[in-house]
């Protein structure tokens, strides 16, 4: 099988489908970053309806794109697992294709750590706007999207 993927090229178009779900996720993850980046200035705002609407479409956006994420990691882990029993040894013919896609992970997982430390910043922001007892209350803060992106389901799943 391991020659099979490497002679008829199916093992180097998988790694460039990978590439592509990565840069994806990476694109993705980016508007996230952006949009929690948004949301922090915006709850240092004074309130206002117009405040208030734009916060809840850029929720819209943001859990969106968190879902895009999702289905990136899922078609990622598909296209890996065709490939994973032979990755070692078929990626050393394609060291510059394998190298980009440790980059491109590296790049992901820092992009994840700068939205997990942009939403802490953005709570902290919600708190100081709102007062410490209407923050633990206002559902906005609870980061219910993030959450549910980290336990790997999407937003409403098991909400009835």
């Amino acid at each position: 099988m391991m020659q099979n993927l490497s002679d008829d090229g199916q093992f180097e178009i998988k790694l460039n489908l990978l590439q592509e779900v990565l840069d994806k996720k990476h694109a993705a993850l980016a508007a996230v970053l952006t949009i929690c980046e948004n949301q922090e200035q915006l709850h240092l705002a004074p309130p206002s309806d117009a405040r208030r609407e734009f916060l809840l479409e850029m929720g819209k956006e943001k859990q969106r794109l968190i879902e895009e994420v999702m289905t990136c990691d899922e078609v990622f882990q598909r296209l890996f697992d065709s490939i994973a029993d032979v990755f070692e040894e078929n990626s050393r013919a394609h060291t510059q294709a394998a190298r980009k896609l440790q980059e491109s992970i590296s790049d992901v997982i820092e992009l994840d750590v700068k939205i997990r430390a942009q939403e802490q910043k953005s709570r902290a922001a919600v708190g100081q706007a709102l007062g410490q007892a209407a923050a633990e209350i206002n559902p906005a803060n609870t980061n219910y999207i993030l959450n549910q992106y980290r336990s790997h389901k999407k937003p409403g799943d098991g909400v009835k």
